[in-house]
């Protein structure tokens, strides 16, 4: 039912939601109003409320999933970037497995 209401936003890529977690992801702050505002509107139309508590709105980066999203780009958590660099080199197969399992998520 969210991906019918939105398609128009996530179509264009000026939306990205996660279950009940939406993310307006613009270049420039300017474009984070107008999306925001574009969102609200379609909201309002569909009779749709979000908790006030549960909001975060003119975020210039937010945390999600594991990953950091900042003015439109998707990057790695800081502290998955320092375990990767800080673990200790594989020896075992076992180990080189377990290392790739965590780095390919990225």
């Amino acid at each position: 039912m969210i991906n019918s209401i939105f398609r128009e936003l996530l179509h264009e890529e000026v939306l990205a939601n996660y279950m009940d977690d939406f993310i307006i992801p613009p270049k420039t702050r300017k474009k984070l109003e107008e999306r925001t505002i574009w969102f609200l509107k379609i909201a309002e139309k569909h009779n749709l409320c979000f908790k006030q508590s549960k909001c975060d709105f003119n975020m210039e980066e937010i945390s999600i999933l594991e990953v950091v999203v900042e003015w439109g780009e998707v990057q790695m958590e800081n502290y998955k970037i320092k375990a990767i660099k800080e673990r200790k080199t594989p020896t075992k197969i076992k180990e080189v497995e377990n290392f790739l399992e965590f780095a390919n998520f990225y």
